[in-house]
């Protein structure tokens, strides 16, 4: 997934796993718009588009406690997990 995100220009903002299933949050764009994207594995599962990075990036917190708080668990972003 770090190749992924750095082929589109993206980066891994967290990565959290619970029972077999990894999601991803990536923020992508250095201006604006800046838009963030929950993937699983290579999928879309989720898009928001943001005036700025600093809205994206407070999103992309909320959203990775709001999963933590239903059980997910972070997992490092190694070769290991990557796609």
């Amino acid at each position: 997934m770090s190749d992924y995100a750095a082929d589109q220009g993206g980066r891994v903002v967290w990565c959290l796993r619970r029972r077999a299933t990894d999601v991803r949050c990536l923020v992508f764009g250095q201006g604006t718009p800046v838009e963030a994207r929950v993937m699983h594995d290579r999928d879309v599962v989720l898009t928001e588009v943001f005036q700025e990075e600093w809205m994206a990036l407070d999103w992309a917190r909320i959203y990775g406690d709001r999963l933590r708080a239903q059980g997910w668990l972070d997992v490092p972003e190694t070769p290991a997990h990557a796609v």
